[in-house]
């Protein structure tokens, strides 16, 4: 073979190299944003090493610590809930009736989350976008 086509036909296979592993590395690290209801719908059209994000409203009074350090409670959207266990650093803000954001996967009917996010209540918005809302 001519040097020509071996640098052609090298160069491709490492332009096809680095494109598969830019593919692989964009496609783990997707995550699927949904709220509670669209979680409970879709719960088994996701494959397994998925990570999942779900937001939803702490159900009031569903707040467990257990003894390990985890807690396990219910998130929440138009009476729809999902139970959801997290063992980790534990928001300030986090309580009864705040928005959360879980993120993490499902093992059997409930949610194993690796991190949780409690969103700022309300009562921080300005006033004039509250207005706007109503």
């Amino acid at each position: 073979m001519k040097p020509k086509v071996k640098l052609r036909i090298l160069t491709f296979v490492i332009i096809a190299f680095f494109s598969f592993l830019i593919f692989k590395a964009v496609d783990s690290s997707l995550v699927y944003y949904l709220t509670v209801n669209e979680a409970l719908e879709k719960n088994r059209d996701f494959p397994k090493y998925k990570q999942l994000r779900i937001l939803g409203i702490v159900k009031e009074g569903s707040i467990i610590n257990n003894l390990d350090g985890s807690i396990v409670f219910e998130i929440e959207e138009s009476g729809k809930t999902i139970k959801v266990k997290y063992k980790g650093i534990i928001p300030d803000i986090f309580a009864d009736g705040v928005e959360a954001v879980v993120e993490g996967d499902f093992k059997d009917s409930v949610f194993r989350a690796d991190k949780l996010f409690a969103k700022c209540p309300t009562k921080y918005e300005d006033e004039e976008y509250k207005k706007e809302q109503s």
